[in-house]
């Protein structure tokens, strides 16, 4: 009988290695749709039990893509967690080859659990608000510059920018608006989410996009996924504050803001969080846990299909 192999593979722009584990897989293929084919075909003539990559900036995201499609065993993980697997078996050197092989070694030991990949809708839906994101981060840094400038020229040569990047943006939300008005499914979590005091139509855009499992999880697991659960740190006798750790960083980057409005207009974080003040909580505590509140309700609404009620809690 074959012994279930698992795979590890190294994506780099132009290329990516190939290991196994058990050793019998060890090869480096182009990272194009040729590469990719052969690929599959290789691949397909072994017992795979999972294959493993990291995110890589988009260089993985053709190779994924392929790989599902024939249907094969393919999770994307986040490479810090590669990285200290690696330190904690002694691996300090860091080759393509050597990082195919840890990654391969990483799959047989961990075994990341494999989540649903994202559908074609959602992936365009992420690369718009990407823009959004990139677009919005350009203007700030012209008004930034703009208020610091003082030749005439420089100034009106911000301003031009800046009412480029204005149209820009408003083209881009209006692309977005198009884009979830034409899902069914998009549509129907858009009004679900916006019905919620707090958030606005770019929160519930960033949502869609960069959460899909929203809805599908318990709270506890939504919240780890955001990067919103508190791990406890203790060691004998001492016992330490606990604190939020990894998850998704644009997702908490708009939950912040959500939850600074939320904190003033939702009347069930507004008295959440003047309750944790009365308790003498510091700010920041007070808001991560208001986001941390704000979207598990929004996981319980897309759970249950209902839209706002100040009973959800």
């Amino acid at each position: 009988m074959s012994e279930n192999i698992y795979v590890g593979i190294d994506v780099s722009k132009d290329t990516f290695n190939v290991a196994s584990c058990p050793n019998v897989l060890n090869t480096s293929l182009p990272n194009t749709p040729q590469g990719h084919n052969e690929l599959c075909e290789l691949l397909k003539q072994h017992p795979v039990i999972l294959i493993v990559m990291e995110a890589t900036g988009g260089y993985e995201k053709p190779i994924i893509a392929e790989l599902l499609e024939a249907q094969l065993p393919a999770v994307v993980v986040n490479p810090r967690q590669v990285r200290d697997f690696a330190r904690g078996m002694g691996q300090l050197a860091k080759t393509d080859a050597i990082d195919a092989e840890v990654l391969a070694k990483f799959a047989q030991v961990v075994q990341p659990a494999r989540r649903p990949h994202k559908t074609t809708a959602t992936t365009d839906l992420t690369e718009l608000v990407n823009r959004r994101r990139q677009l919005n981060n350009l203007r700030t840094q012209e008004s930034n510059r703009f208020a610091m400038a003082h030749h005439q020229k420089v100034r009106k040569s911000l301003e031009q920018v800046i009412k480029m990047l204005d149209r820009q943006i408003a083209q881009i939300d209006e692309l977005i608006s198009e884009h979830i008005k034409s899902d069914d499914n998009f549509s129907q979590k858009d009004k679900i989410l916006r019905s919620t005091p707090g958030i606005g139509p770019q929160t519930s855009a960033m949502l869609l996009s960069q959460m899909p499992e929203l809805g599908e999880l318990n709270r506890q697991e939504i919240a780890a996924l955001a990067g919103l659960a508190p791990f406890d740190r203790s060691s004998g006798k001492w016992i330490g504050k606990g604190h939020i750790w990894g998850g998704r960083s644009e997702v908490r980057s708009v939950l912040y803001m959500a939850a600074l409005t939320a904190r003033r207009c939702n009347p069930v974080i507004r008295p959440f969080a003047d309750r944790l003040e009365s308790e003498g909580k510091a700010f920041k505590v007070v808001l991560t846990a208001c986001m941390r509140k704000l979207l598990i309700i929004l996981n319980t609404m897309l759970r249950n299909q209902t839209v706002w009620t100040a009973k959800i809690n």
